[in-house]
């Protein structure tokens, strides 16, 4: 299993190095010139030139690209165009906004969606099934920005004061202050996933209630809860850790905007406060740090396979002996 996982690891490191190279090159190809930011509207193109020196962007791209790589190498993000500090040092008190944004929405997701389709699967085309299907094809039809301006309007407007639209509380204020200011966030970005993982869960459930060995344990007598949580639900894990993979990764994408929507000083923000300034130092660093996430999530459902699927695991076996 540990060959099997080191196997993986080394498989994603070619994709974390493409995906920087991609980045890189997309990010300067972008309009805008960094150094015209920095220096104003109406500086002199001698100006301009001498922060262009300044800045290194007078270099070839691809002598960009690996100044910049060396730093990543040596442990350094490099420094913001528009503070002079580390991107490190602007981006830290950040990911804890945005780690927690993600892994609420994540929570949701598994503890509602996983649960939801299971219940549907079990009264197939019977009315919960048909309600449950229903509610999860609109939670995938409205996007999640919608639906956080949908929240903005609601709780800011009509019934202020229950529950916080904006801003953030560290979770060292209190834990009741922290959720709260993160629940409709989180809501507005997990509602579309949970709908996914529902109807999900809900045909992987039904493919594996219908298989050959379930009938049999049926006809043995096996009680109906220990064939659904102990034979169904296990074979039907693969598939739903699958989607749960990819899902993972687009939570972490969909921060960008509801972070934007809430006030949410997060990454996602970040992000877009960077380019729109063209400070494309701390912009390719939050790219980075969404791809290698998204990468090491996917990683780690790979890992999980091998313990939930044994096939995985005695085909791994089968080929290294």
């Amino acid at each position: 299993m540990a060959r099997y996982a080191l196997k993986r690891v080394l498989q994603s490191v070619p994709v974390v190095f493409v995906v920087s190279i991609l980045s890189f090159l997309l990010l300067r190809a972008a309009p805008g010139n960094p150094a015209q930011a920095q220096a104003g509207l109406n500086a002199t193109p001698k100006v301009v030139a001498a922060i262009s020196r300044q800045l290194g962007l007078d270099k070839p791209l691809w002598t960009q690209y690996w100044i910049w790589l060396k730093g990543i190498l040596h442990g350094s993000l490099g420094v913001s165009y528009t503070t002079g500090q580390p991107v490190t040092s602007v981006l830290a008190p950040r990911v804890p906004v945005t780690a927690e944004l993600a892994g609420l929405s994540v929570l949701l997701t598994v503890v509602v969606g996983v649960p939801l389709g299971i219940w549907s699967s079990l009264r197939k085309d019977k009315a919960r099934d048909q309600l449950t299907r229903f509610g999860a094809l609109l939670f995938i039809a409205v996007p999640s920005f919608v639906i956080g301006l949908l929240f903005v309007l609601v709780f800011g407007w009509w019934v202020h004061g229950v529950l916080p639209y904006e801003g953030f509380v560290p979770i060292s204020s209190g834990l009741g202050p922290n959720l709260s200011h993160l629940v409709l966030p989180a809501l507005a970005l997990s509602l579309g996933p949970i709908g996914i993982t529902a109807r999900f869960t809900r045909t992987s459930m039904l493919e594996t209630l219908g298989s050959e060995y379930v009938l049999s344990a049926k006809a043995l007598g096996v009680p109906r809860w220990q064939i659904i949580l102990r034979d169904a639900l296990r074979n039907a894990l693969t598939p739903i850790l699958t989607i749960l993979g990819l899902i993972a990764g687009y939570l972490m994408s969909g921060t960008v905007v509801v972070e934007t929507i809430f006030s949410l000083p997060g990454l996602g923000e970040e992000l877009v406060s960077s380019f729109n300034s063209r400070d494309y130092t701390v912009t390719i660093s939050v790219m980075m740090i969404f791809a290698v996430v998204f990468v090491v999530i996917n990683l780690l459902v790979d890992v999980i396979y091998g313990f939930v699927d044994p096939r995985i695991r005695l085909g791994y076996v089968r080929r290294s002996s």
